[in-house]
């Protein structure tokens, strides 16, 4: 009975040992399986690590590209609000500008049939004649000039005879002197009728206490030339002219007898003109080169 009690005992705990041997390799082996895939695991998850880390590095350049990007944007959106309030301006001038010339050109329109007068010449006559005569000559050759430089000037002439003879007489005496400076215009300058204005205004009366003296009656016995230019030829001539030296007047001696009778009288002073009249150079050549000026890149568009 001992012995095979012991003997029980002994292979009892053989199979018991054989049994916890067996049980360690098995779980060593577990064990390590379960290392292995943990290893794998964790190699995984690094190499996930790193390529996430790779694509977070990449994703930061493109941010950085990005910014600045956005930043060189800002940088032409502000040049380019800076143009177009350049642009605006500019525009605003030109505005300003084209109404100004549009102002100018409307009243030079509304005064289009508006003359200036500029000078008034005498041409005088020998006592019952009508024939020009070439002492006169030179005041009928500076019409002439002025009526050609300006085609749109016009000459109003006035005849009058002295206070003796008839009414009749007289007014027939001052329209054949009209004519006859109307015809020496005409004929030898080919000056346009247009241009002409004649009328025959008769007799000189005399002033209350004035005596017919020879001198009275000679300067009575005239054609009296008014030159007119319109406005807007005075105002282009004046815009592009420099300011004239004061005129020198000089005093002619009073004649002694008929035959020098052209030298008696003055030439009227033209009048000067208001300063607040005198208009500058065309404004619409100006707008033009102004406009000139502004580029596609002012405006903020494409160079």
């Amino acid at each position: 009975m001992t012995r095979r009690l012991a003997s029980l005992i002994l292979c009892g705990g053989v199979a018991v040992f054989g049994s916890a041997c067996a049980t360690k390799s098995f779980v060593q082996e577990q064990v390590s399986t379960t290392e292995s895939k943990l290893s794998e695991r964790a190699a995984l998850q690094e190499t996930k690590l790193r390529e996430t880390a790779d694509l977070t590095g990449e994703s930061r350049q493109a941010i950085d590209v990005a910014d600045q990007r956005l930043n060189g944007l800002d940088l032409r959106v502000s040049e380019v609000g800076a143009r177009a309030s350049g642009a605006e301006t500019r525009a605003a001038q030109a505005t300003g500008t084209a109404r100004d010339v549009e102002a100018r050109l409307s009243q030079r329109l509304a005064s289009r049939n508006r003359h200036r007068l500029l000078e008034t010449k005498f041409v005088y006559f020998d006592s019952s004649q009508t024939e020009v005569r070439s002492q006169d000559t030179d005041e009928l050759e500076y019409v002439a000039r002025a009526l050609t430089a300006d085609p749109n000037a016009i000459l109003e002439l006035q005849g009058f005879a002295d206070s003796r003879g008839s009414d009749r007489y007289n007014r027939e005496l001052a329209r054949e002197r009209v004519e006859a400076v109307t015809r020496y215009l005409v004929q030898r300058h080919g000056i346009e009728l247009r241009q002409l204005r004649a009328i025959s205004m008769g007799k000189v009366a005399l002033g209350a206490g004035e005596k017919a003296s020879p001198e009275v009656l000679a300067r009575a016995r005239r054609v009296e030339i008014r030159l007119f230019a319109p406005w807007s030829s005075w105002e282009d001539a004046q815009s592009q002219i420099p300011a004239a030296p004061e005129p020198t007047v000089t005093v002619t001696p009073a004649p002694r007898g008929p035959s020098t009778i052209s030298a008696l009288p003055v030439p009227a002073e033209p009048v000067q003109p208001p300063q607040a009249a005198r208009i500058d150079a065309p404004a619409a050549g100006r707008l033009d080169e102004f406009l000139k000026t502004i580029t596609p890149k002012d405006l903020g568009g494409d160079q």
